[in-house]
């Protein structure tokens, strides 16, 4: 977690202000007001880190229901409730139904920023998005002289800085909301949408995430697993 968090305070560190104002807009916006205090447990000097212990707990105590995306637990008697509604209450992103993609809408996608700031490659890691997100302040690995020509074309046309923010948008997305493996692919879908920061804004952002959220958990136990998970628990309680 601790890591993830750092990639909101690289972007904060990065942008300035009115490309913080502009990414404040966006429909991750609301996540720059988390302070890097929160992280390190504020005046309290208590860490608040991602608790794993937790989710395992509720993982073991699964109720089996009928709901095929929603999660029903029994803790003390009670069954809280993990569903896309909660999802949206703690995280505050858009979770509506994912819309296709019309196909007007896909030819309005263009790898414009692929082939600007990645250089047109068909697979860029998650370590690509990093140099190349850094790449735009004039860190990290240096580009082409073609590349650098069309950067400072660009930058003639004002474009720059908004695609600073553009690219930091997806680099949140894939490091922080999806939590994205650094050696896997990015989604060249994601970084060819941005690039209309209206389509990218009106995306239904929480319903991707909470679909490979549940999925993700779903797939560390089973019904079987937890009633051996608990049987465990019950013979090791009874031996003491």
């Amino acid at each position: 977690m601790k890591q993830h968090m750092g990639i909101l305070a690289e972007i904060k560190e990065k942008l300035d202000d009115w490309e913080l104002d502009l990414f404040r807009r966006s429909c991750f916006g609301h996540f720059l007001d988390l302070e890097p205090e929160w992280l390190e447990g504020g005046k309290t000097g208590k860490r608040n880190t991602f608790a794993g212990q937790l989710v395992h707990f509720l993982l073991l105590r699964r109720m089996r229901t009928s709901k095929k995306k929603e999660m029903w637990f029994l803790v003390e008697g009670k069954p809280p409730r993990f569903s896309l509604t909660e999802f949206a209450m703690v995280t505050g992103l858009h979770c509506s139904t994912i819309p296709k993609i019309s196909i007007e809408q896909s030819l309005r996608l263009k790898n414009r920023l692929r082939d600007l700031y990645f250089e047109g490659r068909s697979q860029i890691k998650q370590d690509d998005l990093v140099c190349g997100f850094r790449s735009m302040f004039n860190e990290g690995e240096g580009s082409g002289k073609k590349e650098k020509r069309k950067k400072k074309k660009a930058a003639k046309r004002g474009q720059e800085r908004e695609d600073r923010v553009k690219v930091a948008l997806v680099y949140f997305l894939e490091g922080v909301l999806l939590s994205a493996d650094a050696k896997k692919n990015i989604s060249d879908f994601y970084l060819s949408m941005v690039d209309d920061l209206a389509m990218f804004n009106a995306y239904p952002w929480g319903s991707e995430v909470y679909d490979l959220t549940f999925d993700s958990l779903s797939s560390k136990t089973s019904l079987q697993s937890t009633r051996k998970g608990l049987q465990s628990r019950r013979r090791s309680k009874s031996r003491v």
